[in-house]
């Protein structure tokens, strides 16, 4: 705000005449800067260096300009001229210069005439009439509403160095430098040193600022306010607070609720959520509804959605081979052995066996209690089930009958389990999705019914089992999906005791990044498992060669394939 004689001096020369042009012209050895206006403006004028700048302010003048930065002129060592509406009655013109040098400002009718020693020799002629460089985008302290954050542009970058200067000249030179409206609030005192290499301007500002508890405020109107953060709670303590209600568009009231908890000022600011409406209705200071206001745009987006395909294949394959021979060597005058094949005896003594009358049933053995006799059983307890080839052979000597089984079986048992589970989730978000049964399972505490004098009582319990995908997909920066999966498949079946159920499971969790639609192999399992069992007549068995007519030989090969295979695609919302 200049002072009240200013601002008489510029009524009285004519208040409010604009500023209409502006020219860079060569003459001699000089470089003059014509500032064209309607009517006349008193001025002030001084230098700042780091870089090096003439300001140029016109007192009683209106801007007029096509537009605030007239960059890249680079002639007559003027490198832009950087104009604005400093206050009501003060247009601030900025000439930033190759160096400062001495200069000489004339006053003439309806212009303002800068002379500037220019050792560089002539050059081209500039005026606004003729055309210059597009202005450069300008940054903010504090970005507005409407502009979400991933707009802003990097600002002008600035070196500068202060020794023990007023925090007053600082923020001044800031404000001639980026050509923004900065002030400073009451109570705003700091001393300041330092220096600044090559950064944006807002950044520095905020690190100076902050360094000495200071923050930077933009107001409605565009104008940066710089406070004393304790001055600034404090008079937030007495600030009326305002209630508004956020719409929340993409996510739900809820999930937004404890973000937004965490800036409201405490005891005065409150928060409520209206499921309904899906909708924050929050009471607080202007400041703080207007940071709520930034950070629900941010956090209320349009969310990714991930269709997630897997394949989870099972093949369980069972091969089994036996081979094995049996013999039952039977008297028909004295003892038998009836426990392959049935006996016969004679029972009247006539010497001829007559069946069915003297025929032994399976399972009752003939004891001869006088007399020699010899009877035999080989490999009797190890018959094979189900055989799929058997050869009996009988061989009579004498009174001996020596019957022999040969039986083989070769089989195979093959289970393929393959199922293809899809489903679409939101962007981390966990999606969880079974193909099964609930099995139950009786649980029985038997020291609890011993302790108590009681019967025990059982407790069932279910078992989910089947098909299980759960997954949490995590869409990043690159477009390339980070999956948290866990793939299962489970089977119940009866235990060979009284324990109840067994359960199978095969099953996969893993933390993958996969392209978008890309198959990834998350798991791959064989599990073979081979039994061979030999049991026969001893010694006999373990001959070379011939030894296999004595023993029964039982071969299983069980193998088990597992593998998973997942392809997460995202899904894109349709392009109009």
């Amino acid at each position: 705000m200049t002072s009240i004689l200013s601002f008489l001096v510029g009524a009285l020369l004519g208040f409010g005449g604009p500023v209409i042009g502006l020219s860079v012209q060569p003459a001699s050895d000089r470089t003059e800067v014509v500032i064209s206006m309607e009517g006349q403006a008193e001025y002030r004028d001084f230098t700042m260096e780091g870089p090096s700048r003439l300001v140029v302010d016109l007192i009683g003048a209106r801007h007029a300009l096509p537009r605030d930065n007239f960059l890249d002129i680079n002639r007559g060592g003027v490198r832009s001229i950087r104009t604005s509406q400093y206050s009501e009655e003060i247009v601030r013109l900025v000439i930033e210069l190759d160096a400062v040098v001495g200069y000489q400002i004339l006053q003439g009718d309806q212009h303002l005439r800068v002379v500037l020693e220019n050792p560089g020799g002539s050059f081209t002629p500039w005026s606004t009439a003729s055309g210059s460089p597009a202005p450069e985008a300008r940054a903010s302290l504090v970005t507005p509403p409407s502009a979400p954050a991933q707009a802003r542009q990097e600002a002008e970058r600035i070196t500068v160095t202060f020794s023990n200067a007023p925090i007053s000249e600082v923020i001044f030179q800031f404000a001639e430098f980026s050509g923004r409206s900065i002030i400073p609030g009451s109570g705003v005192v700091a001393v300041v040193s330092g220096e600044i290499r090559d950064q944006p301007w807002d950044v520095a500002l905020e690190a100076i600022l902050s360094s000495y508890g200071l923050i930077a405020e933009e107001m409605d109107s565009g104008i940066i306010r710089v406070e004393n953060l304790e001055n600034l709670l404090e008079r937030e303590r007495t600030e009326p607070v305002a209630t508004r209600a956020f719409t929340v568009n993409n996510a739900t009231a809820t999930e937004l609720q404890d973000a937004v908890e965490a800036f409201l000022t405490p005891d005065r600011g409150r928060i409520a959520v209206n499921p309904p409406t899906n909708t924050l209705i929050v009471t607080d200071v202007r400041r703080v509804l207007d940071a709520v206001e930034d950070l629900i745009q941010d956090l209320d987006r349009e969310t990714a959605q991930v269709s997630i395909s897997a394949k989870i294949l099972f093949v369980n394959r069972t091969d089994l081979r036996e081979f094995g021979v049996t013999y039952d060597l039977k008297d028909s005058q004295g003892n038998q052995l009836n426990l392959l094949t049935p006996g016969a005896v004679d029972m009247n003594g006539d010497g001829i066996i007559q069946l069915p009358d003297e025929q032994v049933p399976i399972g009752t053995d003939v004891v001869s209690l006088g007399g020699s006799s010899l009877a035999a059983l080989g490999n009797a307890a190890s018959r094979i089930p189900s055989a799929s080839l058997t050869v009996l052979t009988s061989l009579v000597v004498g009174r001996h009958t020596l019957i022999s089984f040969i039986e083989a079986m070769e089989s195979m048992n093959l289970t393929q389990v393959e199922a293809v589970p899809s489903l679409t989730v939101m962007d981390n978000q966990t999606a969880r999705m079974g193909v099964g049964e609930e099995t139950p399972i009786r649980v029985i505490d038997a020291q609890a019914g011993a302790t108590q004098g009681t019967i025990p009582t059982a407790q069932v319990e279910t078992k989910e089992t089947g098909i299980i995908l759960e997954v949490t997909p995590h869409v990043n920066a690159s477009g390339k999906i980070l999956l948290q999966l866990h793939a299962e498949r489970s089977a119940a079946i009866l235990a060979e005791s009284d324990a109840g159920f067994i359960f199978q499971q095969q099953y996969a969790t893993s933390r993958v990044l996969v392209e978008d639609g890309e198959t990834v192999v998350i798991a791959g399992l064989t599990v073979t498992e081979t039994t061979e069992v030999r049991s026969g007549i001893p010694l006999l068995m373990d001959i070379p060669l011939i030894g296999g007519l004595f023993r029964v030989t039982r071969e299983s090969t069980i193998q088990r394939d597992l593998m998973i295979l997942v392809t997460p695609t995202i899904v894109r919302g349709s392009e109009n």
